[in-house]
């Protein structure tokens, strides 16, 4: 399957740029070596000079609040899924999902870049990151039936048949999710504008080894961007 980013997205964020990594996670069962990483993850950030009191004042952190506030929503409302992580993380709400999902949320804390997951199986066609039609209906993993109507001003990653993850990796959608039952994965690093921390070619090899720690098969990996539009995953 081909991931891409639209140019109308390009036109407005020329620095973003989509990080992915297809791996096969069926082997995976590195349950000590997340918690072991979740254990280290407050004083490994407090070490970058990042916590509760200074993690807006970060630009890789505060800047997702601009691309927010460009996609029409308050984004002090909607976060981004690194300032929501970072929230938790503070807070003492250490997440337990999978081994895979504990993984990379904590690959994407430690890199400051925001990062998720789909089903390789769940998708249909390629994977665009587009601006989303108005009226267009979303899905949302973890909220019931509840559907989402998009506005065109927001920033949506779409397969051929619905959307993956609403305002650009706020959420997933629970037609396309990782779950018990995944045995690859397709890993998003997200890049809206030049980073100050870990570039995305950077997190993307963080992510690697981690998840090749935990048992995962990394096939294949790249960055697709403004010199690079599209990117055969396969």
């Amino acid at each position: 399957m081909k991931i891409s980013i639209d140019g109308k997205i390009l036109e407005n964020f020329p620095d973003a740029k989509i990080g992915w990594l297809r791996a096969d996670i069926s082997g995976a069962a590195g349950a000590e070596h997340t918690r072991a990483m979740k254990a280290s993850l407050e004083a490994r950030l407090n070490d970058m000079g990042i916590s509760a009191d200074t993690m807006m004042s970060h630009p890789d952190v505060r800047r997702w609040r601009e691309v927010y506030s460009a996609m029409g929503v308050k984004p002090s409302k909607y976060r981004s899924s690194l300032e929501a992580l970072l929230r938790r993380l503070f807070k003492g709400d250490l997440w337990e999902v999978s081994p895979v999902v504990d993984c990379y949320d904590c690959v994407s804390a430690l890199n400051l870049l925001p990062m998720g997951a789909h089903d390789m199986e769940k998708l249909r066609g390629g994977l665009t990151l587009r601006y989303a039609d108005n009226g267009e209906k979303f899905y949302p993993l973890g909220a019931g039936d509840s559907v989402v109507e998009c506005a065109e001003r927001q920033i949506v990653y779409a397969d051929d048949e619905k959307i993956c993850c609403w305002l650009w990796n706020y959420r997933d959608t629970r037609d396309a999710c990782v779950d018990d039952g995944t045995r690859e994965a397709l890993f998003i690093v997200d890049c809206a504008f030049e980073t100050e921390w870990r570039s995305v070619e950077e997190g993307l090899a963080a992510l690697a080894s981690e998840l090749s720690a935990i048992g995962c098969r990394v096939a294949k990996s790249g960055v697709v961007g403004a010199a690079e539009r599209e990117a055969e995953t396969e």
